[in-house]
């Protein structure tokens, strides 16, 4: 009801503006052409008169509505230069005029997103990138996030190589904790839920097609980002769809085939190395030994195929256009059991009315994901499994080491019997319609509704037949006389989640002649609601396996839950441009947020910046300088907040037990209804940003770039701390616990290398350089804890945590024993004073020097996060050719290989689990406990990967097509890394156990027009 008052009272002011235009005016109508070739230019942006359109398939272009009198009328295009030309415009009547536009590196009079309105890249003030579709990453693209991989400086993009995985992204490092460190992501003004929403459990952006996708820009800076106020911490990305032509209509359609093959495996023992070590370590299990020699990795991975077809249809009708699109796309995994099928739809349509003064926009995009998820011990049982065992016994069964249930079970007996699969329908839309006020010119106003649906379920079934249900008929037992616990397992879950979004806001512009200077001024009214429902049921000791998923059988146990959330963002907001003597620009903004996820009296948020910027290059001493085409000083400081956490922290939630979390009174068990523990006090992060940079121009802007330095300090941290028993009903709380600091630069270079004529070589190449510094500068103690906090669980040990949270050192920061070494750098491992043993004392340094090693002796040392970042990406062309690649490097970030601490020690081989297979790294080491906490394991991850490499042929105009494209694409080409595990990128927290297998795809496909 709220939402609904909020809708009419906007539409109620919008509509007040809407009166009848009284003033007299013509049509300007022409066509844009390629400088040199003077072919036709599709895709340029015309403006006459603060009216625009977008030139067509043909370079034609209408303008209505156009005041009578002299009016100039500007074309720009990326990649083109600007043209304006002045026109005589008759009321009543159309007037004609021609642009030619030249070819050059970039455009600074392009237009760019920046929240709640574009500028011309000359007047930004802020770090804005936009990256356009000519520069996104090719191959096979899932998701948008991976389109700008490697394309921007300081955007690091993290993906997990699953089909459809979920992907992180960093905007200049990380500057929470416990709170979201992902960036706002706003598609087609519709800000989507923190992380990007709701999914069965993959990529929650997989229901955007990349191939819908025009323009990507990303906001890094607090002057760009405040307009987003508690939202633009980790920075914004703005996502653009493509709209319609100007004719039409116009089809497209491109086809694809994919074939995906795993690039590296983790490093065990082969068959005959493990029988060996058996023999020599655990000599009274060799009677376990089996006489096969099967690589069990090899078993559950395969080659993947993929396919993906689109049908696009665009085109317009006088004084609207419109465009609509058809995807499918089916990706399987290499890893066995893997998948990923979308089907997607989407709408984009643009009406301009009332001699153009109102424009109407809608934005309907909407798609169903299946997905197939490989069971979860898959892969970790045939990373460990005993080589020596066969797949499948004598009988055709499959074989399991029944002798210790403790150990792992058969990955493909596992494969063949579970299910887990999950299903999401997701839609993301809004209308919009400006106006501009017929009373004074250049001011209007905009009402924008938008909405996020999504719905998903994802269905687990695990037979009681299966080895690890039958092992799991003892685990409820409080008596061995109790009966055995109930095996075969169902579970589903139903997650939905409803978003709604009204926005309504004003723009004025206009042109001070008496001060030489422009004002361009937007302020608004933002409200958001959400509310998630999520019913979830489990059913334990099934009465029969036939159902699978497909339904609910009786059964021992059964559970059921819904958990309903709600929360509100409330947003009043303004920002000013001032440009004086088209020089010296100044940008102010402010916005003012409420939120429903802190309690009354920590709910609102005041989020301002400011930033000034110097068009050096525009001053007459700069003349001297020819070959300086653009040179602009910026610097900008601003505050943003981060309210991405969980709804009710501030207010105890009770949870009533099971049958497993019962409390003892005598004789008998009694279900528990427990409190969380809360801080009331919780409130906002708030991160404090500086930022200085330069924009520059060479030779006619055939080299382009900017150099940038940043610190971004975030104060009251929100994450989950451990605190003093008693202190509360529980040993964690989450409340604010510290600082942390982000300091760094970003180096941007974009080149012409080669412009020859038509048909000649053509070369553009783009590099990108960043180093980010990240300290964690305060923590305090609350509740009686430490200002020292274990993180980064690792397997191995019980509870045991290979990072810390501690004031001086980066977030995350590995927290081990430094491992003594001889000569030649290997760590040691010897007993060197003869008493029979090898103590702590004899492999590890005693930093402390109490003749003792203790926790005490534990140093943080390297972190997860790169110094370094690097980007290049090239495109050359040669008569219907072209050649693209983007390459991508990282140094100075360190990875623990989880995988060889924990299988890297002999000993192993008799612990409870069984025979068990070992890293190859115990061969090296000699390890025969465990060194868990040993910084021999923290490994330098730096790589240099080549992501895609791409050969295209076009076939110019023939038949009725307007152009055909043959491509082929390489994904993965190749990685240069001194890392021994499977991927240097393994994950943002750095922590390598058993990550999915990293793949290079090959990719043929068609498109073409007509």
């Amino acid at each position: 009801m709220a939402l609904g008052r909020q809708f009419f009272l906007a539409l109620a002011v919008f509509l007040l503006g809407a009166v009848p235009l009284s003033a007299q005016s013509g049509t300007v109508t022409g066509r844009v052409v390629e400088g040199t070739t003077q072919e036709p230019l599709a895709g340029a942006t015309v403006s006459v008169a603060q009216r625009t359109t977008v030139s067509g398939a043909d370079g034609r272009f209408t303008v209505g509505g156009v005041p009578a009198g002299t009016q100039t009328v500007t074309a720009t295009r990326i990649g083109y230069g600007t043209v304006s030309r002045t026109v005589t415009v008759t009321a009543g009547q159309t007037a004609t005029v021609d642009l030619s536009l030249s070819s050059q590196a970039v455009l600074l009079e392009s237009v760019v997103a920046i929240g709640y309105g574009e500028r011309r890249i000359r007047d930004v003030t802020g770090s804005v990138a936009p990256v356009s579709e000519e520069q996104f990453n090719t191959g096979r693209v899932v998701s948008p996030d991976q389109l700008i991989q490697g394309k921007v400086a300081g955007v690091q993009v993290v993906s997990t190589g699953e089909p459809g995985g979920g992907s992180s992204i960093r905007i200049r490092g990380g500057t929470s904790v416990n709170a979201s460190n992902e960036p706002l992501i706003v598609v087609d003004g519709v800000p989507l839920q923190p992380g990007g929403g709701l999914s069965a459990g993959r990529n929650p952006l997989n229901f955007i097609n990349p191939q819908d996708i025009a323009r990507m820009t990303v906001l890094k800076d607090a002057s760009s980002t405040a307009i987003y106020g508690s939202r633009g911490a980790n920075g914004v990305i703005i996502i653009e769809t493509k709209t319609g032509a100007s004719t039409g209509p116009q089809f497209h359609y491109g086809s694809s085939v994919s074939s995906s093959t795993v690039t590296r495996s983790p490093e065990l023992l082969s068959a005959a190395d493990f029988r060996a070590a058996v023999t020599e370590f655990a000599p009274g299990r060799v009677g376990f030994l089996g006489s096969a020699n099967t690589d069990w990795r090899s078993a559950v991975e395969r080659d993947a195929a993929g396919q993906e077809h689109e049908l696009a249809m665009s085109g317009a009708a006088e004084n609207l256009n419109y465009r609509l699109s058809l995807n499918y796309l089916d990706q399987q995994g290499v890893l066995r059991g893997s998948e990923t099928e979308r089907v997607s739809a989407a709408v984009n349509y643009n009406h301009r009315m009332f001699a153009d003064r109102l424009n109407v926009r809608a934005n309907i995009r909407g798609a169903r994901t299946d997905d197939v998820f490989t069971p979860g011990g898959v892969l970790g049982s045939a990373t460990v499994f005993d080589p020596t065992q066969s797949i499948q016994t004598a009988t055709g069964g499959y074989y399991e080491a029944t002798a210790f249930p403790l150990g792992p079970n058969n990955p493909l007996a596992e494969l063949a019997l579970a299910v887990d699969q999950g299903t999401t329908y997701r839609s993301v839309g809004s209308i919009e319609g400006q106006y501009r006020m017929p009373f004074l010119e250049g001011l209007s106003s905009t009402l924008r509704v938008g909405y996020d649906v999504a719905k998903s379920e994802r269905r687990r079934f695990f037979p009681s037949v299966m080895q690890s249900q039958v092992e799991n008929r003892t685990t409820c037992q409080r008596a061995a006389t109790d009966p055995p616990c109930p095996t075969g397992f169902v579970d589903r879950s139903n997650p939905s989640e409803t978003a709604g979004l009204l926005e309504a806001f004003a723009n004025y512009t206009t042109r001070l002649s008496a001060l030489n200077s422009d004002i361009d001024a937007t302020a608004g009214y933002s409200y958001e609601t959400s509310r998630g429902d999520r019913p979830y049921f489990y059913a334990r000791g099934l009465s029969t396996d036939l159902l699978g998923t497909n339904g609910i059988p009786t059964a021992v146990e059964n559970v059921s839950r819904v958990d309903v959330d709600e929360s509100k963002l409330a947003a009043f907001f303004a920002r000013v441009n001032y440009t004086l003597a088209d020089r010296y620009l100044l940008t102010l903004s402010v916005r003012r947020d409420g939120s429903s996820r802190f309690a009354p009296g920590n709910q609102w948020g005041t989020y301002p910046a400011a930033a000034l910027a110097w068009r050096l290059g525009d001053e007459a001493f700069m003349d001297r300088f020819g070959w300086m085409s653009d040179l602009k000083l910026r610097a900008s400081w601003g505050i943003n907040g981060n309210q991405s956490i969980g709804n009710y922290l501030w207010v105890p939630n009770y949870r009533i037990g099971d049958a497993f979390t019962q409390a003892q009174f005598g004789d008998q068990f009694i279900t528990t209804i427990r409190p969380t523990a809360v801080d009331p006090d919780i409130q906002w992060e708030e991160t404090t940003s500086y930022n200085l940079g330069l924009d520059y121009g060479l030779f006619d802007d055939r080299l382009t770039g900017s150099v940038e330095y940043y610190t971004k300090d975030t104060d009251d941290l929100i994450f989950t701390v451990p605190v003093a028993a008693g202190t509360y009903v529980s040993n964690f709380v989450t409340t604010n616990v510290g600082s942390v600091r982000n300091e760094g630069v970003e180096f941007s270079l974009n080149a012409q290398v080669l412009d020859a004529p038509r048909g000649g070589f053509t070369w553009n190449a783009s590099f990108n350089a960043a180093r980010n510094s990240n300290r964690l500068l305060t923590v305090n103690p609350f509740g009686g804890g430490a200002e020292q906090i274990l993180v980064g669980g690792i397997a191995g040990g019980v509870g045991a945590n290979i990072q810390v949270l501690q004031p001086g050192s980066p977030v995350n920061s590995f927290f081990v024993y430094r491992h003594r070494r001889d000569a030649s750098g290997n760590p040691l491992y010897a007993d060197t004073d003869g008493d029979g043993q090898i103590e702590d004392m004899e492999l590890y340094e005693d930093v402390n020097n109490d003749k003792n090693i203790t926790f005490d002796d534990r140093v943080a040392m390297h972190d997860p996060a790169p110094d370094w970042t690097f980007g290049h990406t090239s495109n050359i062309g040669f008569r219907n050719f072209d050649l693209g690649f983007t390459l991508r490097a990282q140094t100075g970030n360190f990875v623990y290989n989880n995988l060889a601490s924990s299988q890297g020690y002999y000993n192993a081989l008799n612990a409870a689990g069984g025979l068990v297979n070992l890293h190859s790294s115990v061969r090296e080491y000699g390890f025969r406990d465990p060194q868990y906490y040993s910084d021999v394991y923290v490994e330098d991850a730096s790589f240099l990967r080549m992501d895609n490499l791409t050969l295209g042929y076009t076939i110019p105009q023939f038949r009725g097509v307007q152009q055909m494209r043959l491509f082929g694409t390489v994904q993965n080409v190749f990685t240069l890394t001194g890392y021994s595990g499977v991927d240097p990128e393994a994950g943002l927290n750095g922590i390598d156990l058993t990550i999915y297998p990293r793949s290079r795809t090959l990719t043929a496909g068609i498109s073409f027009g007509f």
